[in-house]
């Protein structure tokens, strides 16, 4: 930009001083007039180009009309010095220099305080809009805990009433329970559990809810973030560790002082990523971890839910976790499928034989001696997903879907 308004400005300047070169001097019969003319026309355009490009180019102007002011000087006079004598020869020559340079300051002054004004302009443009948007969360997270005291003493009898019930459950469910209520009161679109091995160092994918887990095994020692997690037993936020693949929290699930199982909370809306809803996340993990001895000594004491001697559910037992799934559907939006395959020719053993490698630990596997069917529940799966494992099922047992 400025280069091209110095181009301009040139052109300009030596096309003004051509045409009044030529008109007062070239063509004038009385050519000294060109040296005395009052107003000089070449002041008015010190005077404009001042104005209009500042002062640098103002001068820049002075000096090519200086030029142009003494050749015609030398051409009438021929002597230099003359120029000196008289002030009335020399006068023009100081107000060419004196016009572009106070003209060209006050335009360089002014346009210094417009640009100053915009940039103020913008800043202000900017801090208002940042203490709008700071003024809108607060008026928000106001509106949050305004219903959290309206609603407190029903939001801690309910999650007390969550609380209570999962020291009913065995592992298995507490597992399914657990991202249930945290998909709920989270608000969260995405939660996974992953159980860790010791031995190995390795954490693997048990279950998931909402959209499908990043990784389906991670080494331990790789991530600081899990490191701590499950080494150091904290629950943490994706803003304490800043790793890629950290979610956005994440805290261990312990048995007998032994990282077990981590749950992970890896997408859910902005706005309900607040510190309220970390704490009430830890809140919910204290709960579990005190229901887990409790949900191993279920476990050891639920033998009969099963048939002998195998993992298949007996069938009116398996009946009432139909119920729980249809409840958690219901209170927590979570999804659950049912597969059913006919097994004429297969008896409990076989069936319990080949379960081994096919299933998640989660799942449940029941059958009806009376229909010679069996039933696979799949917690936390959609109908949509079920594709995954029916080929598996049906091959590694040999069954006939129903």
């Amino acid at each position: 930009m400025k280069f091209k308004n110095t181009i301009l400005c040139g052109i300009e300047t030596f096309i003004v001083n051509i045409i009044v070169y030529f008109i007062f001097y070239q063509i004038n019969p009385n050519q000294e007039e060109y040296l005395y003319l009052n107003p000089h026309p070449l002041f008015i355009l010190c005077i404009i180009i001042g104005l209009i490009y500042g002062n640098k180019l103002g001068l820049l102007t002075a000096a090519i009309c200086s030029g142009f002011y003494l050749k015609v000087f030398l051409n009438i006079n021929k002597d230099i010095s003359l120029l000196f004598i008289y002030f009335r020869n020399y006068k023009y020559l100081l107000l060419f220099f004196f016009s572009a340079a106070i003209l060209g300051n006050f335009r360089d002054s002014y346009k210094a305080n417009i640009q100053k004004m915009i940039n103020e302009k913008l800043i202000m443009s900017k801090n208002y809009r940042s203490l709008e948007k700071s003024y809108n969360l607060s008026q928000k997270a106001l509106e949050e805990l305004k219903k959290q005291i309206i609603n407190s003493e029903e939001s801690i009898l309910y999650l007390y009433e969550i609380a209570s019930r999962l020291e009913t459950f065995n592992l298995e469910e507490i597992f399914t329970e657990t991202i249930g209520i945290l998909s709920k009161f989270l608000k969260a679109k995405s939660v996974s559990i992953y159980t860790y091995d010791e031995k190995s160092g390795y954490m693997r994918l048990k279950i998931n809810l909402g959209e499908e887990a990043r990784n389906r095994s991670m080494l331990v020692k790789d991530s600081i973030g899990f490191s701590n997690v499950i080494i150091n037993q904290k629950v943490l936020k994706w803003v304490d560790i800043k790793e890629k693949e950290f979610p956005l929290m994440s805290a261990p699930l312990i048995k007998e002082n032994q990282t077990i199982a981590v749950v992970n909370v890896d997408s859910m809306d902005f706005d309900n990523l607040s510190e309220y809803a970390y704490q009430l996340f830890k809140l919910i993990i204290e709960w579990v971890n005190k229901a887990l001895n409790q949900a191993i000594l279920v476990d050891e004491l639920s033998d009969s839910k099963y048939i002998e001697g195998t993992k298949i559910m007996k069938y009116g037992y398996f009946t009432e976790r139909i119920k729980s799934e249809e409840r958690r559907r219901s209170e927590f939006g979570m999804e659950y499928s049912i597969l059913k395959y006919g097994v004429e020719n297969m008896n409990v053993q076989e069936i319990n034989k080949n379960i081994a490698g096919v299933l998640r630990s989660v799942d449940i596997i029941s059958y009806s001696e009376e229909a010679k069917e069996v039933y696979i529940l799949l917690p936390a799966t959609s109908q949509n997903a079920t594709y995954l494992v029916e080929e598996r099922i049906k091959n590694k047992l040999n069954l006939g879907k129903l």
